[in-house]
């Protein structure tokens, strides 16, 4: 089995034993590149045992060995109608999503095409920044969403969530897809990632790790709530 090559920065995260990462089996980053992947492709009772050993990662590289994507996955105790309740509060998101100061959803363009605004504040190194940015959030019900940079900072954005029901419906397998454009930062921070691309893959990394580390504990925090007493 070929394995795509994968970044210093995620190696050395798995040598820490922070992250599963999960290679592209039979693929290189060329056979990849501009492809979206199909979850309804996935064997999902092995994609379910790996995930209640914790974590999944994926580093998807573009052919030139930049980053692509980076896939993240877990395992969240609560049927998907809650998990994607919880996705699509947009409003509610400082209350749980990490770094997020303020988010709001500024238009309806129909049922399954929104207009959000995120303020975020991220330490990248030694500098703190305050971001703003508007996304277009593609809702397709129950199950996927996917989200693309409109304007304000960091265009070239894009990412969106993946719900796979598991454990007989009582369980969720979620996976967030993440590109983050960090070069697009101004001056110094940008500037520094573009000399540095390992740590622009490390960041988009922790991102996804800490996003779906974030939803897991709202979904099943609003799922014990909701839950009635003995």
């Amino acid at each position: 089995m070929r394995r795509a090559p994968w970044s210093r920065a995620a190696v050395l995260l798995l040598a820490l034993g922070l992250l599963c990462l999960l290679p592209l089996a039979d693929a290189t980053p060329a056979d990849t590149a501009g492809k979206e992947l199909s979850f309804a492709e996935l064997d999902a009772a092995t994609m379910e045992r790996l995930l209640r050993s914790g974590s999944l990662l994926l580093v998807r590289q573009n052919p030139d060995g930049s980053l692509k994507e980076v896939l993240s996955g877990g395992l969240v105790s609560a049927p998907v109608d809650l998990v994607w309740a919880t996705l699509t509060d947009f409003e509610r998101y400082p209350e749980f999503m990490p770094k997020t100061l303020k988010m709001q959803v500024l238009e309806k363009r129909s049922p399954k095409e929104w207009i959000t605004e995120q303020t975020v504040e991220v330490i990248i190194s030694v500098f703190k920044v305050k971001l703003t940015y508007q996304h277009q959030q593609t809702l397709e019900p129950p199950n996927q969403i996917r989200f693309q940079h409109v304007s304000g900072d960091l265009p070239g954005t894009f990412g969106g969530w993946d719900l796979v029901p598991a454990g007989a419906g009582r369980q969720t397998m979620i996976f967030y897809s993440l590109y983050s454009n960090l070069m697009a930062l101004p001056w110094p921070v940008g500037a520094i990632l573009k000399a540095e691309p390992d740590f622009m893959t490390a960041v988009n990394v922790t991102t996804g790790l800490l996003v779906v580390k974030a939803v897991k504990e709202e979904v099943e925090k609003r799922a014990r709530a909701s839950s009635p007493g003995p």
